[in-house]
């Protein structure tokens, strides 16, 4: 059975990469990148996601495996699409790291992702290189474009780039699970700030204060919402969570974008409309990679989020 051997391999190949960095072999400490406390964190959510995504899935369709609708099958797909959003009464899209690649920022998982070349051994930094430089691809523009006409209801993002924020899809309408990279807000009153550079300055998993101070004189903390994070470190998250939750409960299709579907709690937020219900649609999923949750949406699309 080649999925037991898939599972050995990688468990074996993950313990000999650990043993290099940590020294376990020599006795003597390990000079890595990964020794850090929030690639600790990532270890435990990795060898978890590996785990239940290969017990759903063959080993050639391992997450980190892009697959391409063709042609002929993607236009079928699209048409498919069309007449779900047309019979739709509330669209909520779920978007992850792929819908911004196109706009030159990595993802996490794909081949080229931040946390799959750390497994390689590559020296990958974690602030992905953000800037206000940066600006919405395509699919950021149409997405806010159908929201200004009434087609999509809510934006639920787990991205901190702000490009959704940029594309023009208003705060009362967008929810920032994970965060925002360019949002600090205040510890003793939560007025936020939006700034035009990077906030978060801090290093560990649950540091957060950016050595900023709010007018009425408490601490400023970045919005990040780290590995291991709860709403007890990001306080403000769990509205930004609790308005996703509300939205996918109303809505009666779901499309999600560019999103593994793999780190809880944020992605189990579409599945209040992707399990079926009376009234409700099944949703779409469109990604490059399959997911776990590619079994509950009645249309997979594999192909860029701009395609």
């Amino acid at each position: 059975n080649p999925l037991p051997v898939k599972m050995k391999c990688l468990r074996d190949c993950w313990n000999g990469l650990h043993q290099l960095c940590t020294g376990n072999e020599t006795g003597k400490p390990g000079e890595c990148t990964w020794t850090s406390k929030e690639y600790e964190e990532y270890e435990l959510e990795f060898q978890k996601y590996v785990s239940q995504n290969l017990q759903n899935q063959s080993p050639a369709e391992d997450f980190a495996t892009e697959h391409w609708d063709d042609a002929e099958v993607l236009r079928g797909k699209l048409r498919l699409l069309q007449c779900l959003c047309q019979n739709a009464n509330y669209i909520v899209v779920f978007t992850g790291a792929g819908i911004s690649t196109s706009a030159g920022l990595p993802d996490y998982r794909g081949p080229q992702g931040v946390w799959t070349r750390k497994l390689k051994g590559e020296r990958v930094s974690d602030d992905l290189g953000l800037d206000d430089s940066w600006q919405p691809s395509s699919a950021h523009m149409a997405i806010a474009r159908l929201h200004s006409k009434g087609f999509i209801k809510f934006v639920a993002t787990t991205n901190v780039d702000d490009l959704h924020g940029k594309s023009g899809v208003p705060e009362d309408s967008l929810a920032e699970l994970h965060g925002n990279s360019f949002v600090e807000e205040c510890e003793k009153c939560l007025q936020r700030y939006k700034r035009s550079f990077v906030t978060r300055s801090a290093t560990g998993l649950f540091e957060h204060h950016t050595g900023r101070y709010c007018q009425c004189g408490g601490p400023l903390r970045d919005t990040i919402v780290n590995f291991g994070n709860t709403f007890e470190h990001v306080p403000s998250m769990e509205d930004q969570h609790d308005a996703a939750w509300v939205h996918c409960l109303k809505a009666d299709l779901v499309l999600v974008l560019g999103s593994s579907l793999s780190v809880p709690t944020a992605c189990d937020l579409p599945e209040e409309c992707l399990e079926p219900r009376e009234g409700k649609q099944d949703g779409g999923i469109v990604n490059l990679q399959r997911t776990p949750k590619d079994f509950l949406a009645s249309l997979r699309i594999f192909a860029s989020c701009d395609d």
